[in-house]
């Protein structure tokens, strides 16, 4: 796992945002579901948890913009400024698609392209399902039709966020090139036994075994 350093309060913020929102996915799904719902039942308790989810998350962002104002800005303005390392950044698919190695990254800040992207996609995609929620919830006091139409992009929002989430998730966790490549300025590290063969000794033998 590549690890980008953070300070506590965007650690605190993070995982808050990734908790509650794991938890509207997974009540929404019990919801969307006829067979989940029968099978688990408690609909109230289970439309609360969903929407409570969805108030801690909108919470937990107005704490941070308050109490760490200056912090947040200047996350937003990492996350937000793109420039060309960033684009080269995906690139990088198809190299490993041809079994290339990865090339140095040039130095672009914390976050690469695809974090930054993550977060733009998943910051939509947010949005869209608070703002599609509110007649959802308060369905009184609109439209049937625009209900129906707020009901199908939240659908649509959730499933791509839930996309997003599989693809974060693997590259954050799972994929095992990131840890591998080296950062530019940074020397490849050298294969075991080149230094006793540039001294002309015989190398020891590799040992082989699985490569996390």
């Amino acid at each position: 796992m590549t690890r980008t350093p953070a300070s506590g309060a965007e650690r605190a913020l993070h995982w808050t945002v990734a908790a509650t929102v794991l938890v509207m996915l997974a009540t929404g799904l019990v919801l969307y579901v006829p067979a989940l719902g029968q099978a688990i039942g408690l609909r109230f308790w289970v439309r609360s948890a969903h929407l409570a989810a969805a108030a801690g998350l909108l919470l937990a962002l107005a704490v941070a913009g308050g109490t760490r104002r200056a912090e947040m800005r200047a996350l937003e303005r990492e996350l937000s400024r793109w420039q060309r390392p960033d684009l080269e950044w995906f690139l990088q698919p198809w190299s490993l698609l041809r079994g290339e190695p990865l090339p140095p990254s040039a130095p672009t800040g914390r976050f690469n392209g695809g974090q930054k992207l993550f977060a733009a996609l998943a910051a939509l995609a947010l949005a869209v399902l608070l703002l599609t929620g509110t007649p959802m919830y308060w369905w009184s006091w609109f439209g049937a039709r625009l209900v129906s139409r707020a009901r199908d992009l939240h659908l649509v929002a959730a499933f791509a966020l839930t996309a997003l989430l599989a693809g974060h998730v693997y590259l954050g966790l799972l994929s095992p090139r990131e840890a591998a490549r080296p950062s530019a300025g940074e020397e490849a590290p050298s294969p075991p036994g080149s230094e006793e063969r540039e001294r002309g000794k015989p190398a020891a033998p590799r040992r082989r075994g699985r490569v996390w």
